[in-house]
């Protein structure tokens, strides 16, 4: 079999929320396939920068027939190659105390319904460039009620729809103070509200956030070997670490 047409069978098995489960195997050749279609790390610096005020390209989606009466919600896929790996930041994480939250950050009532805000331009913060999901504008499969994240202390206007796994929703997001990195997570089936984090201030390194007993996410790149489970890159930023 091609190693495309495999790589793009094993993304919808593992990425869409309607899939089949997929085995340990499945995953370590799934992380095996994105290692080898990712560039050199010395292309880096040849691609163009992107550009803030093009919206990102919508990615290919994976019709569920269950969900039909939902609000679609599409994942998003982006292989870009990971810089050098920096030292996980277990100490800062554990010291904002709001890291892995398994399912009580968000009192589960009624689903969120995502709202766009008003002005959909990106987050003019400088700290988002650091980030490059979140210079790009807002859209609404991006937006999360403000009434949801009300207690997070998390700004409504960075939410930013990373993918699923595991049949959970992943977005990154900002504190309202525009420093640090955030988690949100919404259950993919019923499209609740599950958990929300944050690493607060501009220390280097990765932020880990553990969203289950098999779902890990890092955003920056920790050191593998310091997180169990196999990893798959979901976006430039952020990677997801699912239990073997």
């Amino acid at each position: 079999m091609d190693d495309e047409v495999e790589l793009r069978r094993l993304r919808e098995r593992v990425y869409g929320a309607g899939g089949a489960p997929a085995t340990p195997a499945m995953l370590e050749r799934l992380a095996e396939l994105e290692d080898r279609s990712r560039p050199p790390l010395g292309d880096i610096d040849r691609l163009a920068p992107a550009d803030p005020t093009t919206a990102p390209p919508e990615p290919d989606r994976v019709d569920d027939p269950e969900r039909l009466d939902e609000p679609e919600r599409s994942y998003e896929d982006v292989d870009a190659a990971a810089p050098a790996s920096r030292p996980v930041l277990r100490g800062v994480l554990t010291a904002v105390g709001a890291v892995a939250l398994l399912g009580v950050g968000f009192a589960v009532g009624s689903a969120a319904t995502a709202s766009m805000p008003g002005d959909p331009a990106a987050t003019a913060d400088p700290a988002a460039a650091m980030y490059p999901e979140l210079t790009f504008p807002q859209t609404i499969e991006d937006a999360i009620s403000a009434d949801v994240l009300r207690d997070s202390a998390i700004d409504s206007g960075s939410t930013r729809f990373i993918g699923t796994v595991n049949d959970f929703d992943i977005f990154l997001a900002q504190p309202a103070d525009g420093i640090g990195r955030c988690i949100v997570t919404f259950t993919a089936i019923d499209d609740r509200p599950w958990s929300a984090g944050c690493a607060s201030g501009t220390q280097e390194g990765a932020a880990v956030f553990g969203i289950d007993d098999r779902l890990t996410v890092a955003i920056g790149d920790p050191d593998d070997s310091e997180i169990e489970g196999i990893p798959i890159r979901l976006s430039e930023s952020v990677t997801a670490y699912v239990a073997r």
